[in-house]
């Protein structure tokens, strides 16, 4: 179908967000029927990618280890999944089209105070009323040249406007409209391409190695859909403040009176919201794209990291903790046997000497005297007198 044509004018920004609507709608549909027909390029990489699957799982089956029933009924499901996703076009409209391009407006009308303005109804005529009440501010002016001014207070006169009206006006209503055409836009079209991949996207679900694109895919979507209801409510809060403000400076200046402060005051507004819908995105996306936590990790990835932290003996099926030794307990060790040899006299018998004697008692020499027990490494030398400074004399004399 033709989308609306968009001429310049009082209904400019009425005809580009219809424009937008109508290109995203296009082409999520029509570019998912498109991959989705039979002898399409979507249709054969996906018949390709389930006779992999199928063949890799019967492979499996006949060489591998017997599986577990669960596992064949979550290869059945994955498969009924894709061929859902990427084959019925009625069951993906009811699930994720009309969910992604109509949901967000549906859930803004429903937790949005009565405050604020129905997203459904008149919604964007009501941003077009905006744009086409700034452009009549322009055109009339602020009444620099008239005198009649609203007060005597602080910013009552020109004198405290530090921009011309002109540039400040024209500033204002640029970015407001390219504010709200390109997040509009960016999230339209961001959605219909989406949507119209999904046949190539769904298949990538079957294999592990693919699966993280696929949550990728479906991340993407999820933004979309939050992110369109973050913008419509960012959107009514700015046209339940700017609409007041702009009706109240109209009526002054049909009065006759000057609003010298209505350009400064309008860029600031509009610059804003536009800093806020900027803000309010990278956030959505910070929270649809998170890190996944430690316990949603693959299975697979866990008795790795367990294989890895607990050592396997050879010929063992159950794992078993090797016994650990610091470094330095072992060159003590190896000290002390070294300086053992080295003084035991001749004809002792080392080997002996080596083991567990020397280390609990007296070992005979060859003409049978007795030889003192020798002291383990780290105990000989040790001071075992107190060693007194004069302070500690004279106190201990003075108590």
């Amino acid at each position: 179908m033709a989308c609306p044509q968009v001429v310049t004018g009082n209904e400019f920004l009425l005809r580009t967000l219809a424009h937008l609507d109508c290109q995203a709608q296009t082409l999520g549909s029509f570019g998912f029927q498109s991959l989705a027909a039979s002898g399409s390029l979507g249709s054969v990489v996906l018949g390709a990618l389930l006779a992999l699957f199928i063949a890799l799982y019967a492979i499996r089956l006949l060489f591998g280890p017997g599986e577990e029933p669960r596992d064949l009924v979550n290869a059945v499901i994955k498969a009924g999944i894709v061929l859902t996703i990427a084959v019925s076009w009625p069951a993906w409209r009811v699930a994720a089209y009309d969910t992604v391009l109509y949901g967000p407006a549906e859930v803004a009308a429903t937790i949005m105070p009565s405050t604020l303005p129905d997203p459904r109804a008149d919604f964007a005529e009501r941003l077009q009323r905006v744009d086409s009440g700034i452009a009549v501010l322009t055109e009339a002016g602020t009444g620099r040249d008239t005198g009649q001014l609203p007060g005597d207070g602080a910013g009552g006169t020109f004198r405290s406007v530090a921009m011309e009206d002109e540039t400040g006006l024209g500033l204002g209503r640029s970015i407001y409209l390219a504010s709200t055409i390109g997040s509009l836009a960016a999230l339209r079209i961001a959605g219909g391409l989406l949507l119209a991949l999904a046949p190539l996207f769904a298949g990538l679900l079957l294999f592990d190695l693919t699966r993280g694109i696929f949550v990728g895919w479906l991340r993407g979507l999820a933004l979309v859909a939050i992110g369109s209801l973050g913008l419509t409510v960012a959107l009514s809060v700015q046209l339940a403040l700017i609409e007041p403000w702009l009706a109240d400076v109209l009526n002054r200046r049909s009065l006759g009176y000057a609003t010298p402060t209505a350009p400064t005051e309008l860029l600031a507004l509009v610059t804003a919201f536009a800093l806020a819908v900027v803000g309010l995105l990278y956030l959505l996306g910070k929270v649809t794209f998170q890190q996944v936590i430690a316990a949603g990790r693959p299975a697979l990835v866990r008795m790795a990291e367990q294989a890895r932290a607990t050592p396997v003996l050879r010929g063992q099926r159950e794992p078993v903790q090797l016994p650990t030794r610091s470094r330095a307990a072992a060159i003590g060790e190896s000290v002390e046997a070294l300086i053992r040899r080295e003084t035991t006299p001749e004809g002792t018998d080392r080997a002996r000497l080596i083991g567990g004697l020397a280390a609990s008692g007296a070992v005979n020499g060859p003409s049978g005297q007795s030889l003192p027990p020798v002291e383990r490494l780290g105990t000989s030398y040790r001071r075992t007198t107190r060693r007194d400074t004069r302070s500690q004399q004279a106190r201990d004399e003075r108590s």
